[in-house]
């Protein structure tokens, strides 16, 4: 029996899901293969068309496509200058992403 379109999104979002945490588990043993893993989940988003979810993209480098994972693989900073924003740095290839944080009320988001 064949499965519709949204069981196979749904299959290949939790395969991703899988292979990030994964990554994350075995990053300061085998750094080789968490980045092998964040390879393959970037793979089966593309090939299913399906977005790797937002705190899971913060992880991933845009530039060298390897996890970063703060004080291991990145500098994070909190930067005050015109707007209050965090700055993620990675220590593979340099790139820098930055996360404006607005205000919302009284405090930061």
């Amino acid at each position: 029996m064949k499965a519709g379109k949204a069981e196979v999104k749904r299959i290949a979002r939790e395969r991703i899901s899988i292979l990030l945490n994964q990554a994350l588990k075995v990053y300061r043993d085998y750094p080789w293969l968490a980045d092998r893993y964040v390879d393959l989940a970037r793979r089966l988003s593309m090939r299913y068309k399906v977005r790797i979810p937002k705190p899971w993209r913060l992880l991933i480098c845009r530039k060298c496509k390897r996890l970063m994972i703060p004080g291991f693989s990145a500098r994070v900073r909190v930067r005050q200058r015109r707007e209050p924003h965090i700055v993620f740095t990675c220590l593979r290839c340099g790139r820098v992403k930055r996360i404006l944080l607005r205000r919302v009320g009284k405090g930061l988001t």
